[in-house]
């Protein structure tokens, strides 16, 4: 009785975000990001779940005052929600034309995979549209293997499959780790979203103070002959982003190979300036210290 009420509900829960999809996608993608984050710039923080971003702000940031401490979780909301809006559009968003909404800077570093014929391991954050990082690779002909942590609603996971078109992902656990190492083997580079709290992880400093850290990114790289490249992403006006492909990360120091502290340690060092420069554009909900 109890599985069958399951499926129910999330049956239920399917529809309900299948005729949100279809109703966002059907109106333009400007108004889409706008009125989501209207709405959650309006509600959010008003949640109790708001209290751990002002958590963390004044943590991290003391020298923030609470006026300053609300306009970033206000920000952070819209951004939220915005993100939410556009889904329905990434394929739209992230288009390759003269009037594209996303500036690339640092190209160069995007097709360094193809120029040195090794894979690159691109690392980002949860920051603006971390959605449209893994896209404009592959809309450049560079092929990307990102996690992605399956949800518990087979019709929810269904439709983000919809919202985000030929990326191809390996499940979150040990058998996605394996085929992180299988695709970086043959060549095919992947993407990680590298900012969230990993409770069996490594101590690393980020905001000068030690986080819980996934030690993936710097095991993978010193195990697996690969580029390390930054993707930093900016929402510079509404629905218009700058996608920045920094230069790879150096493993070799005074002729010695970096270890996995030293590495991870610049990972959150790099993170931390992005987020400094758009506080308000970090998902500041995650129980990261």
């Amino acid at each position: 009785m109890h599985k069958i009420l399951k499926k129910i509900i999330y049956l239920f829960q399917g529809i309900l975000l299948f005729v949100l999809f279809l109703f966002l996608r059907i109106i333009p993608l400007n108004f889409s990001s706008h009125l989501l984050g209207t709405i959650a710039k309006i509600i959010g923080p008003k949640l109790s779940i708001s209290k751990k971003a002002f958590d963390n702000i004044k943590n991290v940031m003391p020298e923030k005052n609470k006026k300053e401490r609300i306009k970033i979780v206000q920000g952070m909301w819209e951004n939220l929600g915005r993100v939410i809006g556009e889904y329905p559009h990434l394929k739209k968003l992230v288009i390759k034309k003269k009037n594209s909404k996303i500036i690339i800077k640092g190209k160069k570093n995007l097709f360094l995979t193809k120029k040195k014929k090794i894979p690159a391991i691109f690392f980002s954050a949860h920051i603006a549209n971390w959605e449209i990082a893994p896209m404009t690779a592959i809309i450049n002909n560079i092929p990307v293997l990102t996690i992605f942590r399956k949800p518990n609603n087979p019709f929810v996971n269904l439709l983000l499959k919809l919202s985000r078109p030929n990326i191809p992902f390996a499940p979150k656990g040990i058998e996605g780790a394996k085929q992180l190492i299988r695709s970086l083997r043959k060549g095919m580079s992947i993407g990680l979203i590298v900012d969230q709290k990993m409770n069996d992880g490594i101590k690393v400093p980020f905001f000068k103070k030690p986080a819980m850290t996934a030690p993936a990114l710097a095991q993978l790289a010193l195990k697996v002959k690969t580029l390390i490249i930054p993707v930093q992403i900016e929402r510079i006006k509404k629905t218009n982003f700058i996608i920045t492909f920094h230069n790879p990360l150096k493993i070799n120091k005074n002729g010695r190979t970096k270890n996995i502290m030293e590495i991870m340690t610049e990972v959150n060092l790099l993170i931390e300036k992005w987020i400094r420069k758009n506080p308000e554009q970090w998902f500041w909900l995650h129980k990261r210290w």
